[in-house]
């Protein structure tokens, strides 16, 4: 049932709808969803940055397909977090009992996205990336690990309402608008999240600084990002070669296409010198840099074709 996807969120997602019987191309949900076209650093590049994510701004682009959320979610550290785990077990086991499986963080030690396909009196059944067909225990007791208070969430999604259909078109504009708006978007208040363009400036001024790169595993973080956002940006090739050939009226997508092309030919060749975990970050930061140039350029060009595309398109 989970869709495996290096994004696991979007390998969830797709999951639960599936689920509930809507099925779709992953490239196509990461393309809707905006997944496909989104970068979240924070100034430690570390692996939780892809998963800092704004779901006032998520949530509007996933019900362009026709379906509406519930999400519940606390950190360790909140005054109400055993209230909200509280309730995030309960909303699971009520989706669970009518035969929905929940989106659900962090489960069996992994802190990345899964699905909760059955839940018990002290166990759920999980889906993840690395066992996506065959569900495996984890104690209810036990979610989220304390091990991981420091980056940790209890938090779950739950299914409210599906649509007999959707507007494709609706979605599909909706999500160029929201490549759009992602790179030229600034960085959070507090400077601790960069986005998009910035994000990418921010991440090759880094590299190639002289300055000793954070934490005591570094080339774990950066690898981490660039195999998420290599995933991304080849499904974001791909939704948009789709939507080139839908729009013909919109005839700069196939260029935005080809850009995006080029953007997941230069993350290739920089996961190529940086595969997870990383181990080698230093010896090889200033050409994984070199690759993020390249890759910046690339999909700055193809933004610029997508804004072209949008005025055919209102």
């Amino acid at each position: 049932m989970f869709k495996p996807h290096r994004v696991t969120l979007v390998g969830a997602l797709g999951g639960l709808l599936a689920a509930a019987g809507r099925e779709l191309p992953l490239s196509y949900l990461m393309g809707t969803t905006g997944h496909a076209f989104r970068l979240t650093l924070d100034l430690i590049i570390s692996p939780s940055a892809p998963v800092e994510l704004n779901f006032h701004e998520v949530f509007p682009l996933w019900e362009n397909l026709g379906a509406w959320f519930k999400r519940v979610a606390a950190r360790p550290a909140d005054e109400g977090f055993a209230a909200a785990r509280d309730e995030a077990i309960r909303r699971i086991r009520e989706a669970t009992a009518q035969g929905r499986p929940a989106i659900v963080y962090d489960l069996l030690n992994v802190p990345e996205y899964g699905l909760v396909t059955g839940c018990s009196d002290d166990q759920f059944l999980c889906l993840t990336l690395a066992n996506p067909d065959e569900p495996q225990p984890m104690r209810v007791a036990d979610w989220p690990p304390e091990s991981h208070a420091a980056f940790t969430r209890a938090e779950a999604i739950t299914l409210l309402d599906l649509a007999p259909d959707f507007d494709r078109r609706r979605a599909e504009v909706a999500s160029l608008r929201f490549a759009i708006d992602h790179f030229w978007a600034p960085s959070s208040r507090d400077m601790w999240l960069q986005h998009g363009q910035g994000a990418y400036q921010f991440w090759i001024g880094t590299l190639r600084s002289s300055l000793p790169l954070h934490g005591p595993e570094p080339g774990l973080g950066h690898s981490y990002n660039l195999l998420l956002l290599h995933r991304a940006r080849r499904d974001a090739a791909a939704y948009l070669r789709e939507l080139a050939e839908r729009y013909p009226e919109a005839h700069t997508l196939g260029r935005a296409a080809t850009g995006y092309e080029r953007v997941t030919e230069a993350l290739a060749e920089a996961v190529e010198l940086l595969p997870f975990p990383g181990a080698a970050i230093e010896e090889v930061r200033r050409g994984v840099a070199d690759c993020l140039g390249r890759a910046l350029k690339a999909e700055q060009e193809g933004i610029e074709e997508i804004e072209r595309a949008m005025r055919a398109l209102r």
